[in-house]
């Protein structure tokens, strides 16, 4: 009887930790999505190989079909870590109303972010450019937005709930992606200015030489990209220590004894949430 006791605690312990494996998948998939695609296309000669944008080492086949399946992998696994993140944040913090708006709208925002990482995957900057950059600005700009709303969150948990440092971690993470897109930006408005052009930003196949206007620029464009990537993937590493305190059940409740009958729904009567009748 004791063993069986503790062969449950045992599961139960790998159960309650199993949840911090997630934002580590997400760093892992990511990375080895970028890594991979970058090598196939430095190899086939894509790309130059000094500082390119993300987005160009999966521009052309066969590199772009490895970067987008990778890529959506990395989406959902994304949008999962966000949903734990928003289920303990909610454990926690339901009774405090400012919290609760501001975990649902830090939510939506992961969501729209998410999206914008999909539409980055499935539509390459070499053929639908407008929507690329529309799902770049949603993945990087939103998420953004959505490390600042949990900053903020984990900031009004201190110190009932977190510790006075993981907020103070979280803000200059936050800060290094924020100051990182600016730079993107703005270095790449600047290299386009020099190169005389918008179309040498947004001709993605072109190689950039270093003998041309603009390239220096250019390369600080595309190196603050990739520390956007970078910020990113720290701050949803910051969760691993958290994700170890909880676990997630899905229970089913079955309608019908039998899947040719038809739910029957009983009505429970008035809840604390029902109008009070006249």
């Amino acid at each position: 009887m004791h063993d069986m006791d503790g062969e449950e605690n045992h599961s139960y312990e790998k159960m309650r930790s199993a949840l911090c494996w997630l934002p580590i998948l997400l760093a892992i998939v990511t990375v080895i999505c970028f890594s991979v695609s970058y090598i196939f296309a430095v190899v086939r000669g894509d790309i130059n190989a000094f500082w390119p944008y993300i987005s160009d080492t999966g521009g052309q086949e066969p590199e772009s079909c490895l970067f987008g399946q990778l890529l959506n992998f990395s989406a959902f696994l994304a949008m999962a870590t966000m949903y734990v993140r928003f289920k303990l944040v909610q454990a926690f913090n339901n009774y405090d109303r400012s919290l609760r708006i501001l975990n649902k709208v830090a939510l939506f925002m992961g969501a729209l972010s998410s999206l914008g990482v999909s539409l980055v995957a499935n539509f390459q900057d070499t053929y639908v450019v407008s929507v690329h950059l529309t799902g770049a600005f949603m993945a990087f700009g939103i998420g953004v937005v959505y490390c600042f709303l949990h900053t903020v969150i984990t900031r009004k948990m201190y110190p009932m709930y977190n510790n006075r440092s993981i907020w103070i971690l979280r803000f200059f993470i936050s800060l290094l992606g924020l100051v990182s897109l600016i730079l993107t930006f703005v270095f790449a408005s600047i290299a386009s200015a020099q190169a005389g052009s918008i179309a040498q930003v947004t001709d993605f196949s072109k190689k950039w030489n270093a003998t041309e206007p603009g390239f220096d620029e250019h390369i600080v464009s595309t190196m603050s990209e990739w520390m956007i990537g970078v910020a990113f993937l720290s701050f949803f590493l910051t969760y691993v220590k958290d994700f170890q305190k909880i676990t997630i059940r899905i229970l089913p409740e079955l309608l019908v004894s039998h899947l040719d009958e038809t739910p029957i729904v009983f009505n429970s009567g008035p809840t604390e949430r029902t109008g009070l009748l006249a």
